[in-house]
């Protein structure tokens, strides 16, 4: 079966590859739904059935199996094998609604019949999809509210964002990473995330200043990163991560994020945010 759906590469080498009935490039991508489940079981004496004592997820190959159509079809066929050499990462975007990361685990092979065509191999890591859409929530601090027009005679400047409790929901069924932009307008000591829910943390022993901007997120490899950007410069701090730290990712559900500190918390403020995931997706069929 051959998609409709635009379908972009795009290599951690800055290549971008567009895929699809408008790039005169059909293709049929395999799987897109449905993820192996490892199952670990158990059985006890005089036991009828099994005990599932642990469940787990792995990477998942696709294949990726292309039709060059056009004026410019062998063109585009040899542009397409220059730029996926079998080193290659990057990430793909599926239907300009979803992404996923992926590597090169079988280099294109082609073949021609009226027109060429190619079929080739990607892994990725995750075996889930992503949505393109971010779900974002503001902790604490001080939200300006200025605008114009002006009302001069009842204005509000501002608005001091409560950071007790803030409720970010992941509408899925899988935990999430998640990005965290902490800021600072005084000095703090020991910001961290907190999940009340949970007790779940995420803190750091440092001191923020006036100014400071420090990111929690996951990088292209799928590692936790933390940096500190004081004055321009930015610094790789994740020694300073507390090793206490657990919230890594959000549950499905309500995540009932707090913003605390050791000292001056009210002058902390946290923007949160994380793209859902989904096992599987619906293609359009031509």
């Amino acid at each position: 079966m051959l998609f409709k759906d635009h379908l972009k590469l795009v290599t951690d080498a800055g290549a971008v590859l567009h895929l699809g009935w408008d790039y005169d490039a059909p293709y049929n991508l395999d799987p897109l739904n449905g993820v192996d489940v490892d199952i670990q079981t158990a059985q006890g004496i005089n036991q009828t059935g099994t005990t599932v004592e642990r469940q787990s997820v792995a990477g998942v190959s696709r294949t990726l199996s292309v039709v060059f159509w056009g004026g410019h079809a062998l063109d585009t066929a040899r542009n397409f094998a220059r730029k996926l050499p079998y080193y290659t990462t990057g990430t793909m975007y599926f239907g300009d609604a979803y992404f996923t990361r992926f590597v090169v685990q079988k280099t294109p092979y082609f073949s021609s019949y009226t027109e060429p065509r190619c079929e080739l191999m990607l892994y990725s890591p995750k075996p889930y999809w992503y949505g393109l859409t971010a779900t974002a929530r503001v902790l604490g601090g001080y939200q300006p509210a200025f605008s114009f027009p002006v009302c001069y005679d009842s204005h509000t400047y501002g608005i001091r964002q409560d950071g007790e409790a803030a409720v970010l929901r992941n509408p899925g069924s899988l935990p999430v990473p998640f990005t965290a932009t902490l800021r600072s307008t005084m000095p703090v000591e020991h910001p961290r995330v907190v999940d009340l829910r949970t007790g779940a943390f995420i803190g750091f022993d440092l001191s923020l200043q006036d100014g400071d901007r420090l990111e929690i997120y996951r990088s292209t490899t799928d590692r936790l990163a933390c940096t500190l950007t004081r004055e321009g410069k930015t610094e790789n701090i994740f020694a300073k991560l507390d090793e206490n730290s657990t919230l890594t990712e959000l549950q499905p559900g309500d995540n009932i994020l707090s913003m605390q500190a050791d000292s001056g918390a009210a002058y902390l403020q946290a923007s949160v945010s994380f793209y859902p995931m989904e096992a599987g997706i619906l293609p359009e069929p031509l």
